[in-house]
């Protein structure tokens, strides 16, 4: 078929010197865009791990208050609230990276809320049941309003109870939780932003929330002594 051709056209097209050269400069920007992708997506999932991980290991810390000798309540202050919230940069260090880059300080790229619940019984027909939230109503004793964000449990009105399966919410707790006693909820929302193709991939809002019994007191309540605004105890 290229007999009929020019010689230096016939000489160019049975040239295959630089065949690789091509191909690696055709399937070189797919495989960068798969590489960088590849990296978002890592990212994304320790993200989330670590989201996870500050919601336990805060909860654990705020959790494990001990009550003074004769008492039943334990009491957290400010300055245990600030260390507890302070670890997250231990935990997520990429917090230093991800908040010069939206123009944040650390501490607001990242919303952490905790509060202290307090369960009291409205009925006392339902000790046989598996779901006492219609038997219980769960008051907010404090709460940190004084972190990043609106995301803290308000003191009022009551918390809602809602299917174990649904999504964190502010304003409700899991039926599975409702019971005698108290609890210590953590909530932790990160939003992520590829650093790569943000354009098109929007923000991915991460919440994780995390409801931990005290360990050695049956309420941990808040000292208000020096408190400089972090958190807030309900009326």
């Amino acid at each position: 078929m290229s007999a009929g051709l020019p010689s230096p056209t016939r000489g160019f097209i049975a040239d295959t010197r630089a065949v690789s050269a091509v191909e690696f400069a055709l399937i070189f920007p797919v495989l960068l865009v798969l590489m960088l992708a590849g990296i978002q997506l890592v990212t994304y999932i320790n993200a989330t791990r670590k989201v996870e991980l500050i919601a336990q290991s805060i909860s654990q810390m705020i959790s494990q208050a001990q009550p003074p000798q004769n008492s039943t309540t334990a009491t957290v202050n400010a300055t245990d609230l600030h260390f507890s919230f302070d670890s997250a940069l231990v935990l997520f260090p990429y917090l230093m990276k991800d908040a010069p880059r939206q123009g944040l300080q650390w501490w607001q790229d990242i919303a952490i809320t905790f509060a202290s619940v307090n369960f009291t019984q409205t009925a006392s027909n339902c000790t046989g049941t598996t779901d006492l939230s219609n038997c219980y109503a769960a008051k907010v004793v404090w709460t940190s309003t004084g972190t990043t964000g609106g995301n803290y449990r308000p003191c009022t009105p009551a918390q809602l109870p809602a299917d174990n399966t649904a999504a964190p919410s502010r304003a409700t707790l899991p039926r599975s939780v409702f019971g005698p006693g108290s609890l210590i909820a953590v909530d932790v929302v990160f939003t992520f932003r590829p650093s790569f193709g943000a354009r098109f991939i929007p923000a991915i809002r991460i919440a994780r929330s995390m409801y931990v019994q005290p360990r050695y007191a049956s309420l941990v309540d808040l000292d208000t002594t020096g408190n400089d605004g972090i958190a807030t105890k309900c009326p």
